[in-house]
């Protein structure tokens, strides 16, 4: 028996689901052909690879971002989080100490860890992901801000101007939301990269210690 026409679904009936994940989409491909069209020429030879990578995680990060739940608002047309930003950042009030023995009990490979970076003035905190664990040395290594100390240390010379966070709500949500400082002053937030867009999608926001199943990572 033929549905009536009435009754059938039209292709321009979408879900507010379907709508998000679409303009996710197109934002996402937007970004990342412009930054791929400006790579350095040393990193023409990936170009390809990378190209072809593209829709698996750019379709992978708009699935888990439409489906994902946090306190953070989603502008899905330029696929980024937003939040009410503080005045001054909020890696200035971590200490050594509780950095150190949070590291010490949750360190593991796929913990979604926060970095603090520091460019003469600007302050900004990123997300970056754990991928090796020396618990003798009581030492990390995050994917992309390379080692650190459990206590937060930078240990090499290409690193000195970052610091490894303690996650907790404030560092978090200014790190999803890209909020930076400049001169001590709010600035306009950074647009975040692909993989730190697939990062925010895996946060645990009842329990940053938890790590996510880590398998193939943007490099």
């Amino acid at each position: 028996m033929i549905e009536p026409l009435s009754n059938q679904p039209h292709f321009w009936q979408v879900s507010s689901d379907n709508q998000t994940y679409t303009e996710l989409c197109n934002a996402l491909y937007e970004r990342e052909l412009l930054r791929l069209a400006n790579i350095s020429p040393e990193q023409l030879p990936s170009l390809q690879k990378r190209l072809a990578a593209l829709p698996f995680y750019i379709r992978r990060a708009a699935a888990n971002i439409v489906t994902y739940r946090t306190e953070l608002q989603l502008d899905s047309q330029n696929a980024s989080w937003f939040h009410k930003q503080l005045a001054r950042c909020p890696a200035r009030k971590q200490q050594a100490d509780p950095i150190a023995n949070f590291y010490l009990k949750a360190a593991k490979p796929g913990l979604i860890v926060p970095v603090y970076i520091e460019q003469l003035t600007l302050e900004q905190i990123v997300l970056d992901s754990v991928d090796e664990v020396d618990s003798s040395g009581e030492r990390l290594h995050c994917n992309e801000h390379g080692w650190f100390s459990f206590n937060g240390t930078p240990l090499q010379n290409d690193n000195a101007s970052k610091f490894l966070l303690k996650p907790n709500k404030a560092i978090v949500t200014a790190a999803s939301c890209g909020h930076q400082w400049l001169n001590n002053d709010k600035k306009a937030p950074r647009v975040l990269s692909l993989r730190e867009l697939l990062l925010t999608s895996r946060l645990n926001w009842q329990n940053f210690a938890k790590p996510y199943q880590a398998s193939r990572e943007l490099k």
